[in-house]
């Protein structure tokens, strides 16, 4: 998989940013994001799902489930 799991993150993430204001919650966050990048939310999931199916089985790989990776990501730009 390439480096990035969907477009132009930083810009759309900023883009919420200044939509919903810097305080917005997990739950805002979450919920937003899907609605408004549904697309992109739904490479996420493939992504996961390319990961698990090519993974052997007992083994680990390096992307957390969807809920998860759009956590991480709210907490990285939560926290600048």
């Amino acid at each position: 998989m390439g480096s990035a799991v969907f477009p132009a993150k930083k810009k759309k993430i900023e883009a919420m940013i200044k939509k919903y204001g810097e305080d917005m919650t997990w739950h805002v966050f979450k919920t937003n994001f899907k609605e408004d990048y549904p697309e992109d939310w739904a490479l996420i999931n493939a992504a996961f799902e390319s990961y698990q199916k090519n993974t052997k089985r007992g083994k680990n790989h390096p992307m957390p489930h969807p809920d998860k990776y759009l956590k991480n990501l709210y907490a990285s730009f939560s926290t600048k």
